[in-house]
């Protein structure tokens, strides 16, 4: 049995009315300067867990891939939050939340990662050359890994394991000191005190791997995406905190690079990825030849882009929060 957020009489009137499922996206927390840390951090992990329940129904039902991303970004959320506030976190939360939300993460990610596979990288050169069968059968052999990874993650999100994740996260969020901040306040940081130095190192180490970062090393890469994407997170939850066109060309830029870095690692990691998939058949082996000379352009492309971001990255100027 899993925890529920539509109630018995909405799921009716939706049924009657034959209301599809719609994938659900993040929105913006609603946080005062003034709050503590502890505060603010309750509010965002409870709103990670709505979103991640309010596209469970579509991921059990649909073959939308879009409900499975939506849940795997909520619990990417959830985890970038507790790494954000962990100096104000009570010590056992992380401890008992994170084992169970890694595994919940690596289902949903696996599932994604071959979403990804088939949508982004084998269905594109299928189209442009669709009179090669090597590609078709190869495209076929991504789409029954994809299936299978599909199948996987929806047992596990019918799994007992899956409703003990939501209910254990609910209940550490509503016992102390979580209860007692929401009751008392609290006398610890302003949330916009806490948030202007966070913000702050993480831009430094955003900038210490951009340094570092080269085009011809991919797991460079790959760590600078990781570090522009918890920064991206921070400024998303802090939103409330400052004026909204300026946090709002940041989080442009800061998208972009993502995206962008986020491409190469996923055209990196395919390869390997489609070789799992043609096994030892060299026709299926020689079809993944293809798909890499069929993106090597892309690729070329986005690594020309690289340099000029590096560079925006240095100047990158946080908004004042408060």
């Amino acid at each position: 049995m899993t925890p529920a957020l539509l109630s018995k009489a909405e799921r009716g009137y939706r049924l009657f009315q034959g209301t599809p499922a719609q994938p659900s996206k993040a929105h913006t927390i609603p946080l005062a300067a003034q709050d503590t840390p502890l505060q603010a951090f309750r509010r965002i992990a409870l709103a990670s867990l709505e979103h991640l329940q309010a596209n469970l129904d579509g991921a059990l039902s649909s073959d939308d891939p879009e409900f499975i991303h939506q849940m795997r970004v909520a619990a990417r959320r959830l985890r970038a939050a507790l790494r954000l506030f962990s100096p104000h976190l009570p010590p056992a939360l992380a401890e008992l939340l994170l084992p169970p939300l890694r595994i919940l993460m690596t289902r949903l990610g696996h599932a994604r990662d071959l979403d990804v596979l088939l949508s982004e990288i084998a269905a594109p050169v299928m189209h442009a050359l669709p009179g090669e069968p090597r590609l078709a059968a190869l495209t076929g052999a991504v789409t029954d890994r994809q299936y299978n990874a599909r199948a996987a993650a929806v047992h596990y999100l019918q799994s007992a394991a899956y409703g003990r994740l939501l209910l254990l996260a609910t209940a550490l969020l509503h016992r102390p000191p979580f209860d007692a901040a929401v009751v008392n306040g609290a006398t610890d940081d302003t949330l916009a005190t806490f948030a202007n130095a966070r913000l702050k190192r993480l831009r430094k180490h955003v900038q210490a791997l951009a340094a570092a970062a080269s085009i011809e090393d991919p797991v460079s890469l790959h760590r600078l995406r990781i570090g522009v994407k918890r920064l991206r997170y921070a400024l998303e939850f802090f939103a409330p905190l400052t004026a909204a066109k300026p946090l709002a060309r940041l989080l442009k830029q800061l998208g972009l690079l993502q995206d962008e870095l986020g491409q190469l690692n996923d055209l990196a990691n395919a390869g390997l990825l489609l070789m799992h998939c043609a096994g030892d058949d060299p026709r299926l082996r020689e079809a993944v030849s293809l798909v890499g000379g069929w993106h090597a352009s892309r690729h070329g492309v986005l690594l020309s882009r690289l340099p000029g971001q590096m560079k925006k990255l240095a100047r990158l100027k946080l908004p004042q929060l408060g």
